[in-house]
């Protein structure tokens, strides 16, 4: 049995099914990973399948006030939860017969639906919340029994939990819970002890304590004291007839969940330490104790195998992380016995670590799930993604836009060069993902829906025309292939940035190609121009380490001035100023990344401009994409693009638009 569905109206951030925002959302039987922003619904979802199905720990929940959704500044009065189970052994089945619902077609199933309503205030309360739980879809069945909430219980790890408390011995500790339900507790409440032979081993918890009591009272030490206790002090404060008499030894008769209770799980030292010395272990571990112990629960019993864990990372480092999300993966996909598991997390590397078909999107109250067929992600894509998703590009499950890169460079810059903009990245939540020279459209395809529904999420896919202008001389031309500007008709160019375009583009995802050839050539080309003539001049001077001292940085950008002095002077048109600062790094001279780095640097001393003037000087494609992930991405104006080859202006006018240094 597992969970399939959660769905409601009007709980927390999720409101009504009449606006579109009510909660619908179907779980795989395996593995489910919740990723998203903070406020993104993701322990809403939560805290609604455990209103429905309670918890193991009967930990107290009621539904209160402010689960009630609000719209502007109206509360809803009434809300409800439903959550669909499928998938019932004939057992379960057998067990819960009278609240199934039975379909013309297929195996019958089990609804359960909570509702509650927000009533006038009784006494002191600001509120009263009246909750009915029923059976069957919209609630239409009869009121749900004890047979039914014992069956679907649901094991919950909270956010803030202090693993090695939970762990502690103590009343009603998580780890005696843990022991009753295991299959191999039957018959340990019997007391095997033979206190006629007591050489006899006793096999129950029970019989042991019974043990440890007779050999605890049999010691010298335990004698002589209750010996001292009852003859010397008792005996002579005791009425005649009246005797008072102690005994010392382990609680009298103890049962089996006190005896649970007595016990503790911890980690032993590590390797060095005793294993019988007392050695405090860190947070992460004894959180990794906690979640193993949990599963061990949900492998016994025919109750519902679902556990629910919110930032599982907590106080884990990213490599054991790793190891930890295989750990829940492997009991997911178990033929015998598996676990469903919902995890809600922030973090890139447990995102990284999931399969993407496990992934359930959350924005802004609403859940995308990622798996097969209801993404434009085709199998190959999956496989794919599955290999090269690591933490750093699984940033974008937590921005609010993305943009997508194919090389260093440009994620090295255009963080730089938006702040600069005043369009800061860290400002709008933007998350850049390089990915190098292949893999751009299948990583464009995540966000894009099979029904193409718009996620709101924009993504910017940057990426470079490749049709070498016509004047370069220093790209050889093939023989048969086209690669010059001037080897295409205007309707090939466009066919050529359609196809581009059209490979990647769907929903909020957009494809911006650069204007002439390549993202340095383009910004060579326009008012960006001697910006990029000094950062080449220092890559180049730099060399493979990419290191300079102020010292040669200054003196660098001296030489470099003299030269774009003499463009000036010269009167050259942009494309040969392009032309000569880009040489250098298409024939290896210099560094495409290191190049980027020292944009970098020298766009924060801030004379190579700032602001919306910087920003119109830029390439029109950078500009768009710039403002599609950021001022109110899906609504931002496009600046019309330039068509055919880079545009044609003086130095002079170059030099106006861009630095004075």
């Amino acid at each position: 049995m597992y969970l399939h569905r959660i769905s409601g109206e009007n709980f927390r951030v999720f409101g009504s099914k009449e606006s579109g925002t009510d909660l619908q959302l179907e779980f795989a039987p395996g593995l489910n990973v919740l990723v998203g922003e903070n406020d993104a619904g993701k322990t809403s979802v939560i805290d609604a399948i455990r209103h429905v199905l309670l918890t193991t720990s009967y930990e107290f929940l009621r539904i209160q006030e402010q689960d009630f959704h609000i719209e502007g500044d109206t509360r809803a009065k009434t809300l409800w939860l439903e959550a669909e189970f499928r998938g019932l052994s004939n057992e379960q089945r057998a067990t819960v017969v009278e609240w199934l619902t039975y379909p013309k077609s297929g195996d019958p199933y089990l609804v359960v639906h909570v509702t509650a309503k927000f009533g006038k205030p009784l006494g002191r309360n600001r509120g009263n919340v009246v909750t009915v739980v029923t059976s069957g879809h919209d609630g239409s069945g009869i009121e749900v029994g004890s047979a039914v909430r014992d069956l679907i219980r649901a094991t919950y790890l909270r956010p803030l939990r202090d693993a090695e408390a939970e762990l502690r011995a103590g009343r009603q500790s998580r780890l005696s819970q843990i022991l009753q339900a295991h299959k191999n507790i039957v018959g340990q409440e019997l007391d095997d002890f033979d206190r006629d032979d007591t050489a006899k081993q006793p096999t129950t918890l029970v019989g042991f304590m019974q043990q440890a009591q007779h050999r605890i009272s049999s010691s010298e030490v335990i004698k002589a004291v209750q010996h001292e206790v009852n003859e010397k002090h008792l005996a002579r404060v005791s009425f005649s007839g009246d005797p008072l008499s102690s005994r010392i030894g382990i609680s009298s008769r103890m049962s089996l969940l006190q005896i649970l209770e007595k016990l503790e799980l911890a980690l032993v030292p590590p390797i060095g330490v005793s294993e019988f010395e007392q050695c405090a272990r860190g947070l992460g571990y004894n959180n990794v104790l906690f979640m193993s112990a949990e599963l061990v629960l949900l492998s016994e019993g025919e109750e519902l195998a679902l556990l629910l864990i919110e930032e599982p990372e907590a106080h884990i480092h990213p490599q054991l992380q790793g190891r930890v999300l295989e750990l829940f993966r492997e009991h997911s996909e178990r033929t015998e016995k598996p676990v469903q598991v919902l995890i809600s997390t922030h973090s890139p590397t447990l995102a990284s670590a999931a399969p993407v078909e496990s992934t359930i999107l959350m924005v802004k109250g609403k859940p995308y799930p990622l798996r097969k067929g209801l993404t434009k992600l085709e199998d190959g894509d999956y496989a794919f993604l599955q290999r090269f998703l690591d933490s750093t590009k699984a940033n974008l499950f937590f921005a609010r836009s993305v943009v997508i890169v194919e090389g260093p460079a440009e994620a090295i810059l255009l963080p730089t060069l938006a702040a600069q903009c005043g369009l800061s990245f860290s400002e709008y939540g933007v998350s850049i993902v390089n990915v190098g020279t292949v893999g751009l459209f299948r990583y464009a395809r995540i966000l894009q829906r099979q029904n193409d529904e718009l996620v709101p999420i924009p993504v910017a896919c940057i990426t470079d025309r490749d049709i070498v202008p016509t004047h370069i001389d220093y790209v050889e031309r093939p023989a048969k292939k086209q690669r010059f500007f001037d080897q295409f008709t205007a309707l090939e160019i466009a066919d050529h940035v359609g196809r581009k375009e059209k490979r990647a583009e769907g929903g909020s995802t957009k494809v911006f190609v650069s204007d002439a050839w390549t993202l340095e050539y383009d910004m060579a080309a326009s008012g960006c121009a001697q910006l990029l003539h000094d950062a080449v001049a220092l890559a180049k001077k730099a060399g493979d380490d990419g290191f300079l001292t102020q010292a040669e940085i200054d003196a660098e950008l001296e030489s470099a001035k003299v030269v774009w002095d003499g463009y000036v002077k010269d009167g050259k048109a942009a494309h040969e100023i392009a032309a000569n600062v880009y040489k250098p790094l298409q024939m290896k001279q210099a560094s495409k990344a290191i190049a980027a780095q020292f944009c970098a640097h020298l766009l924060k001393t801030g004379k190579y401009g700032s602001g919306p003037s910087l920003l119109s000087t830029l390439p029109t494609y950078l500009q768009n994409a710039l403002r599609y992930v950021t001022t109110d991405s899906l609504k931002a104006p496009a600046v019309p693009p330039t068509t055919g080859a880079a545009p044609v202006a003086s130095a002079s006018s170059v030099a106006s638009a861009g630095a004075t240094s």
